[in-house]
């Protein structure tokens, strides 16, 4: 029991401490608005992208064996942003609280929590394996929640169309860490090596992205906009950190998935709302401050609810 425990311990605590910093600094104004604004733009344009494309580069076709895993994070997350949108639109009134709650219950920080939880879980093996299914997962993410902000947009500018089509797929084709991962797959099926130079450079871009990226998402933390529309927010936030992790994870289990598997499908369904969540809503005439009220809640809870989730998992010798 102690040894689970303290497995659970140091697979979320350092990933808070950092995101805890984040918030401390920005509060004590060593950091600022315009720090965080471009340190994300680092993290998700070049910090990011490079670390996919070295876990996918020096990683194998074994780690994701027979592709089931990728098979069933397509499925379940298909099925998620559906299963929720039919619940929205037949219990709100409101369109636009409708776009938000959707998004915010199914659509996850997997880029940014989900590199070093995955690292502190399961190594190398792990990382890889994030590496290999994210890009299918961040096109869905981004591709469904377009296309839901869409419908239930309160602007006509915003509905779904043939402009906004061709913008999921240039947003598809042009996506940063999409980019990586595409130019790591020659590396990984020819085993091809970047020459010591480079591969040294790549490193230390890849070394700045988890702490950079966990402190910048501390940092826009404002406590303040937690004030109304409290019922949805709640709702969409324990349905995001409590019942799709829980409900993914035990079919998972129930199929054979163990291990770095199961623990992928935790962080997938697991990971608070993405912090992107709260910019798409507002700039889509969706209700953007219920969008920013789920993105706290579940960082929040997000704390709790993963470390019980590993500590369960570990103690079911499930990973």
């Amino acid at each position: 029991m102690l040894s689970n425990l303290t497995y659970s311990v140091n697979a979320v605590v350092p990933i808070f401490i950092l995101v805890i910093l984040g918030y401390l600094l920005k509060r004590f104004r060593f950091i600022t608005d315009d720090f965080c604004e471009v340190a994300e733009r680092v993290v998700f344009k070049i910090a990011l992208p490079v670390m996919l494309f070295l876990e996918v580069s020096k990683s194998s076709l074994d780690v994701i064996g027979d592709m089931r895993l990728i098979w069933f994070c397509v499925i379940t997350v298909t099925a998620s942003f559906a299963l929720v949108t039919l619940f929205a639109a037949v219990c709100f009134r409101d369109p636009t609280k409708r776009g938000a709650f959707v998004q915010g219950m199914c659509r996850s920080n997997f880029a940014i929590l989900g590199v070093p939880l995955a690292e502190n879980m399961f190594g190398t093996t792990g990382t890889q394996m994030i590496a290999i299914v994210m890009p299918f997962v961040i096109l869905m993410f981004n591709s469904y929640s377009v296309i839901i902000l869409s419908v239930f947009s309160s602007d006509a500018e915003h509905k779904l169309n043939k402009k906004s089509i061709l913008g999921i797929l240039k947003n598809i084709v042009t996506n940063p860490l999409i980019i990586g991962v595409v130019l790591g797959l020659p590396f990984m099926f020819f085993g091809w090596e970047l020459p010591v130079i480079a591969n040294k450079s790549l490193t230390y871009l890849n070394n700045l992205c988890t702490p950079l990226a966990l402190m910048s998402l501390g940092a826009n933390f404002k406590p303040a906009n937690m004030k109304g529309r409290m019922g949805y927010a709640v709702a969409s936030s324990l349905g995001k950190t409590v019942l799709l992790p829980g409900l993914m994870v035990t079919l998972a289990a129930l199929l054979g998935f163990r291990d770095a598997s199961l623990g992928v499908v935790l962080i997938l369904f697991g990971a608070p709302t993405a912090v992107s969540s709260y910019i798409m809503a507002k700039k889509m005439k969706n209700d953007g401050e219920l969008a920013a009220q789920i993105l706290l809640l579940t960082t929040l809870l997000c704390i709790v609810t993963i470390f019980i989730g590993i500590f369960i998992l570990k103690t079911l010798a499930l990973i």
